[in-house]
């Protein structure tokens, strides 16, 4: 990664892999500097943000986590990426079990790209289940199936939801 870098220091993603790489082995200063040096590079990276926020929340810094997410929601402007990140954050604050400014984000996330399978799955299984709103959140699990998400580890996950939560067989 220190050579990828060094051919072109501009490119955001070879800096995020390399802090992803550090992450892994558990080198978390590195991987801040690096991660970093990624959304210094280009701040519209909103992989970038995620990953550095997912990273602080693992590592039990929440509050870190969201200032990382709000601070990518500052500065990318694509409505996909937005949406991305609005979904994490939706993650991050139903694992507080805030269900209400959880939904909050989840509902921003889904107004600026409805069609993503995966925003209405984790809508489903990380906030409205927990939250006891099972009908919408079936609503949530088969809209994603609608959907047809690209990985099928994915669909595999929306099936089985679907089959627990909703007594739904695909």
């Amino acid at each position: 990664f220190q050579k990828a870098t060094e051919a072109d220091p501009r490119n955001a993603p070879s800096w995020q892999a390399w802090a992803v790489m550090e992450k892994e082995n558990r080198n978390f200063d590195r991987a801040r500097e690096l991660f970093q040096k990624a959304t210094e590079v280009d701040t519209r990276n909103a992989q970038s943000w995620q990953a550095w926020a997912l990273m602080e929340s693992q590592n039990g810094d929440r509050k870190a986590a969201k200032a990382l997410l709000e601070r990518g929601l500052k500065s990318v402007c694509n409505q996909k990426d937005r949406s991305y990140l609005l979904s994490t954050m939706g993650g991050l604050i139903a694992r507080q079990r805030d269900y209400d400014q959880a939904i909050q984000c989840y509902a921003e996330a889904l107004k600026l790209d409805e069609p993503n399978p995966m925003t209405h799955y984790h809508f489903a299984v990380d906030c409205l289940l927990p939250a006891m709103k099972r009908e919408e959140a079936c609503q949530h699990l088969r809209r994603a199936l609608q959907l047809r998400p690209r990985k099928k580890r994915d669909l595999e996950r929306i099936q089985q939801a679907l089959e627990k939560s909703c007594n739904q067989i695909s």
